[in-house]
Formats: C-alpha cells, structure tokens, sequence
C-alpha cells in the first residue's frame, strides 16, 4: 500500500480534540474520571438552556420516526432571528459536519482552499481530505490574522474557498464586516466561508452581508454558547445558489429530532445567553486579575470563557503532561499549526471552584 504526499501531511497533524481527551488522561495516568478537570475544549460551564433540555426530552418520545427532512421549526426560527430567508440555512451535525459538507459540494479536487493560520485545524485537515491544495497564510504575529497576506494570495489567482474565523479559534483575532465584504466584492470568483462559532449568538456578525453577496457563507454552532455540544447541531447560511448546491450531498437526517427541538428552544431563551456572557466575563476578569501575579505567564488571547496563555521560555508539552498527572486537561496550542514554535496554552474557563484549581496548578509552574 502507497501513503500519497497529502494522506502524510494529514497524519502529521495534531487535532486537540484528540490530544486532551479527559477519558484518555485518566486512563494514562491512573485517574478517576471525576477527578478530571477539563479545560481544553470551548463548552459552556453553566450546562444547557432548561427549556432546550426539556424539549429534546420530549422529542425522545418519538425516536421511532425520523427527524423532519427540513428541520422546518429550527429553519423558521433561524430565518426570523436572522432575518434570512428560510431556504438560506444548511444544517449538519456540528461544524465538522458542515465544514466537510461545504467542501465537498462547492470544491473539487485540486482546487486552491485559503487558510488564514493559526486557526482551526480542521479547515485544513477536511479540504486535504477532499483533495484540495490548501494555501496557508500566516501572520508574522500569531494574535493577528493577516487579511493584506490574504488579499495578496487571492490575487495570486485560482482560490476556490477562503476560510475565515472570526472571533478566531485559538487567539480570539476578528475580521471586520467591512473587511469581509470588501474582500467578497473584489473576488467573487472565491466563496468566502467565514466561521462565527465563538461569536456572542445575540450578534448578527456577517450574516447580513448574505443577503447581498452570492459567495459568501456564515457558519454558526450551537455548541458554545448555547450549550448545546452533545447535541452537535451547526448551521449555515448562505445564498440559496450555494445551499441547493450543498444539499445535494447532504446526508437525509443528518440531525437528529431532539436535537432540532432543543435548538428551537435555546433560541426562544431571552435570558440564558445575557447570562452566560456576564457570567464569563466575571470568570476571565477574575482569572485575569489572579494571573497577573504569575510574570512567567500571559494571557495573549481571548474570548468570551476561551484565553489563550503565553507560557514564555517553558515548554507547553511539558506543562501539558504536568498538568495532565494532576487531573488538568489543557490544549497545547501546539497541535495549532503556526503556533508549534510558541509555548502557548488553550483554557476555557469553567466555574469558579474549578478555575481556582488551575489557578493553582499553574502557580507550581516556574
């Protein structure tokens, strides 16, 4: 059997996700699974919307049937609350899914997909797994995201997808709404598919600017802020063009029913997301405040619960395994590609109690 140069590539990178999986560190280092503190990846610490759980209870009573083709209530309360058409939303389970979804319909093989890096690494890894030449653009400092560097390699010519996260995964860099539709109007050639997964759900970000532009794609999650991760359900909105194009290869019911209905719920919630915001911004000024005692560490990245950690001359992988033995699970912001030659940390902030114990952890570092 013959490995090709991009199935090697794929297999050199680093997913987090994988890495910091509490159940793989308690089993590594001879841990209760309670005894595990995690921190590595971005959920909501205050849990799920009441109503949104009691609507998915419900929705259990009927697992026997499939879930609505359309997802038609989840699809009408997105189409209200953006202001959007109905026939503009794509739904996947979770972002991967709409990622891999999207690549596969509006890109073929051997086609230019843009990544701004450091970023989310599964762009990457799912438009290599479709075939794509993936041109990375990196910024001479990480906490930027380089929109000249972009705008030069869409110049370039031939790039059939650009990625953009903004509020960006790791470092928390945004692109202005200005910016995104300056660089849609001047390349209309490229689909824009910008990622607004850590974006405050009551902000409407770029999705306006769906309305006017024919090739660009917002992306949004209900897996952060909402609360919603084991659910796994993610949207897209876009030009009805693009989604009838996107649909063709979506699989039928690719969201489950309890899902859908616990969506629809989370949305009609005036009070929870108000809360979570107050909540998390208590947390990180808190975390903030305690951190300025440690000079050897610094907080070079932000948002909402998510910091990214400077750790200065201390190796992260070191620092990751250290905290590991003690029931800690961080990201190494290693596994980020642009970022392999930082000594960074990914944190997402929980409760008081728990912040307090990393606090601590992270005091023993010298």
């Amino acid at each position: 059997m013959t490995i090709n140069v991009q199935s090697a590539r794929m297999a050199s990178m680093r997913l987090y996700e994988a890495e910091s999986s509490p159940e793989m560190i308690a089993g590594r280092y001879g841990l209760a699974p309670q005894e595990i503190v995690d921190f590595s990846l971005n959920v909501n610490p205050l849990g799920s919307p009441v109503g949104a759980i009691a609507a998915a209870e419900r929705a259990l009573a009927a697992t026997n049937f499939y879930p609505d083709l359309k997802f038609g209530i989840l699809r009408s309360a997105l189409a209200r609350r953006h202001n959007v058409p109905a026939e503009n939303f794509f739904f996947g389970a979770g972002l991967d899914d709409v990622i891999k979804l999207v690549l596969q319909a509006w890109t073929s093989e051997g086609d230019k997909v843009l990544v701004h890096i450091p970023t989310f690494p599964r762009y990457e890894l799912e438009a290599r797994l479709r075939g794509c030449e993936v041109v990375g653009v990196e910024s001479e400092i990480p906490q930027r995201i380089a929109v000249d560097r972009m705008e030069q390699a869409l110049a370039a010519g031939g790039v059939a997808l650009a990625f953009i996260c903004t509020p960006n995964n790791p470092t928390g860099a945004t692109v202005a709404n200005a910016e995104i539709e300056r660089l849609a109007k001047a390349y209309p050639a490229t689909i824009f598919v910008v990622d607004e997964a850590l974006i405050y759900p009551m902000e409407q970000g770029a999705i306006p600017l769906c309305n006017t532009l024919p090739n660009l794609c917002v992306m949004r999650t209900f897996s952060k802020y909402f609360g919603l991760a084991g659910l796994r359900i993610g949207y897209a909105v876009a030009d009805a063009r693009l989604v009838e194009v996107a649909e063709i290869g979506r699989p039928p019911f690719n969201m489950a029913a309890a899902a859908m209905h616990a969506a629809t719920a989370a949305l009609a919630d005036e009070t929870f997301l108000p809360s979570c915001k107050a909540f998390f911004s208590e947390e990180a000024a808190h975390f903030r405040e305690r951190l300025a005692a440690f000079p050897q560490i610094s907080i070079c990245g932000s948002n909402a619960n998510m910091l990214l950690l400077d750790l200065g001359d201390r190796n992260a992988s070191e620092v990751t395994d250290r905290l590991a033995r003690k029931g800690i699970v961080v990201a190494d912001a290693g596994s980020f590609r642009g970022l392999e030659q930082h000594n960074m940390l990914r944190v997402s902030l929980r409760g008081r109690k728990d912040n307090l114990k990393l606090i601590a952890a992270l005091e023993t570092i010298r």
